[in-house]
């Protein structure tokens, strides 16, 4: 009888990704009902750096951002032919003063393989899949829940960054020890 990935797993594993080198970083712009796109694309140009301290190349954002508390973006930028993701949450509105926090974030389909690899490490096989919902935000103690499918079961993965050091994001995960 093949071992189940779950019944195996029933600890925390550790995984790292690569991605630039800034945590985060605040913005203020003045609109009235949105941050223009390009706004938000020039401040992330002027503010973010990779871990060598490249400034990016270029900056594009799907849609303006609302001048709303808790609006978010998903931003890519590019550094030396690699593209890192930037989700910009608006953290404050006072008038026409939007504040906004900007920060790298690993992909979720990146943190999906990361996972599906450290899982295969421990347990000797490749599980069915491993899905993710959102980007992983690289600031310490950001939380993702991704889904693991195991023999036609499914189960939660709790994912928690635990330290970004000069680019490098840590997390651990463990798999929850029943089916959702």
């Amino acid at each position: 009888m093949a071992r189940s990935i779950v019944r195996t797993l029933m600890v925390a594993g550790a995984a790292a990704g690569l991605m630039a080198g800034v945590g985060a970083c605040s913005c203020s712009v003045t609109s009235k009902h949105a941050v223009s796109k390009g706004d938000v694309a020039g401040q992330i140009s002027a503010k973010m750096t990779d871990a060598a301290g490249n400034k990016p190349e270029s900056v594009t954002c799907p849609d303006d951002l609302a001048a709303k508390v808790g609006a978010q973006l998903n931003c890519t930028m590019k550094v030396k032919d690699q593209t890192f993701n930037v989700n910009v949450t608006v953290t404050s509105v006072n008038g026409n003063d939007v504040k906004f926090d900007m920060v790298e974030t690993v992909d979720k389909n990146q943190v999906a393989s990361i996972l599906s690899k450290k899982l295969t490490q421990q347990v000797g096989r490749k599980p069915d899949s491993v899905t993710c919902p959102d980007n992983l935000k690289g600031v310490e103690g950001a939380t993702l829940r991704c889904e693991l499918t195991d023999s036609g079961q499914k189960y939660g993965i709790a994912v928690t960054v635990t330290s970004v050091d000069a680019g490098d994001v840590n997390f651990d995960y463990k798999v929850d020890g029943h089916a959702e």
